[in-house]
């Protein structure tokens, strides 16, 4: 699959975890960051940080191979968050063995505002966070960490750092999952793939000459919900990342699309029409059994759950055009959300449940816009002319989505603070779905359908 021109994944992944957070992007000077090395045998001996950047020490306490991938991981991620610097390890003033043992004069002598500490126990990475300032541990949390590769640990671990230093988590151990279609002549191809959000690490989990579509993530992040096609029928699959088998959930007659997973992961919201008028349906994901939440003349489609599960939001013409509804989980409750433009479409709830993307159709041009469902208050968020399809990241500080260019769809990410970059482009991408924070790891490519 072809990437993005060279040069631009660093500088996303900066984006990804702190744009959210700061009103511009501060910028090192060109040349060597500072407590870097500078050359062979030589470095800087302490911090020296660039405006008010604040400066790291991220220590190892150990020396094999994976504990040392996931301090080299957590430390190239915090970096290119470009609000830090780093203390070059060979300046440190101690090796210390726990965060009580953090002698804080020394380091503060050498500039450093915090230190981040990372341990093995066995199988466990212990992560620990040391303000200096306040002379206290602000973060303590136990991950997994393989025997051989710390890649997941550290993109962790730098996640829940920039939490602890800044108020935000990153997002540097998620994924996004979205359709990339490869057209030869006549012939289709489809393939379903996870990236990392910087565009890193891609990886096809699904192949057919049949559309592949919608792909929507469990909460747990163990699995993704798609609708693919057999025999000429569609279904809705659920692919177990772990084993990389996919199993059929449900293929009726008629429309069987747009899955959505429940809060805690028992249930799906799909578009079924049994070969008449589509509706929304609850399928129980272990039993197969389902109940019908809607029942209208009208195309109703394109659910989406609200983060405590008691709310549904999806896309209904039953006013004569497009619009966004809501309607509790027991099918009461029915109410229409504010209508903007021609039409509104393709809600997605917000992590914290305050407001709902959408799709806002204004005739020329299709944009993304947020509702504030307090208010009732729309914003439009992107700059068109054809978007689609928005993903909230599990901080709810980023938005991904499809945009249409030059007849090629590509993926754009919006930070909420007004920023927007590609992440994948020269080629045919859609539909993409932002992961939950995820503790295992993305799983095996499978067989072509």
């Amino acid at each position: 699959m072809r990437r993005i021109r060279s040069g631009l994944a660093v500088p996303a992944l900066s984006l990804l975890l702190l744009l959210p957070l700061f009103g511009s992007c501060r910028t090192q000077p060109t040349g060597q960051i500072p407590g870097t090395p500078v050359a062979a045998g030589q470095f800087e001996p302490r911090c020296a940080p660039v405006n008010d950047n604040r400066c790291l020490a991220v220590v190892a306490v150990g020396n094999d191979a994976a504990l040392n991938q996931a301090r080299a991981t957590a430390e190239r991620n915090l970096l290119h968050a470009g609000a830090f610097v780093a203390l070059d390890p060979r300046a440190f003033p101690q090796a210390p063995a726990t965060a009580e043992s953090i002698a804080d004069p020394q380091w503060q002598a050498l500039g450093v505002d915090a230190v981040i500490l990372l341990a093995r126990d066995g199988e466990r990475l212990h992560l620990s966070v040391v303000d200096l300032h306040q002379q206290r541990v602000t973060l303590a949390q136990d991950l997994a960490l393989g025997a051989s590769d710390g890649t997941l640990a550290g993109q962790q671990s730098s996640d829940l750092a920039l939490q602890a230093l800044t108020g935000v988590r990153g997002v540097a151990a998620t994924a996004i999952a979205y359709v990339a279609v490869e057209q030869k002549g006549r012939a289709s191809t489809y393939r379903l793939v996870l990236s990392g959000p910087d565009g890193s690490g891609e990886k096809t989990l699904a192949e057919s000459r049949d559309p592949l579509m919608s792909p929507a993530w469990s909460p747990d992040g163990r699995r993704l919900a798609y609708v693919g096609y057999e025999d000429g029928r569609s279904a809705v699959y659920i692919l177990d990342l772990d084993s990389g088998r996919s199993t059929r959930l449900v293929s009726e007659k008629g429309i069987n699309g747009s899955p959505a997973w429940s809060p805690d992961g028992t249930r799906l919201a799909l578009t079924l029409s049994f070969g008449r008028n589509p509706d929304i349906y609850i399928v129980d994901v272990a039993s197969g059994r389902r109940r019908r939440l809607t029942d209208s003349p009208a195309i109703d489609t394109e659910a989406a759950w609200s983060p405590d599960g008691n709310t549904i939001a999806f896309t209904s013409d039953r006013g004569g055009t497009a619009r966004v509804y809501t309607i509790n989980a027991d099918g009461s409750g029915l109410r229409q959300q504010p209508a903007f433009g021609r039409q509104t479409s393709n809600p997605c709830f917000s992590p914290d449940g305050r407001s709902l993307a959408v799709v806002v159709d204004q005739g020329r041009d299709s944009r993304i816009g947020l509702i504030a469902l307090g208010s009732g208050h729309v914003e439009l968020v992107s700059s068109g002319p054809r978007d689609e399809k928005p993903s909230f990241a599990p901080n709810g500080s980023l938005l991904v989505y499809s945009a249409q260019d030059d007849r090629l769809g590509q993926l754009k990410i919006r930070s909420l603070g007004g920023s927007q970059w590609p992440l994948h482009a020269d080629e045919d991408v859609r539909e993409p779905a932002w992961s939950p924070y995820r503790s295992v790891g993305m799983g095996q490519a499978v067989a072509a359908r």
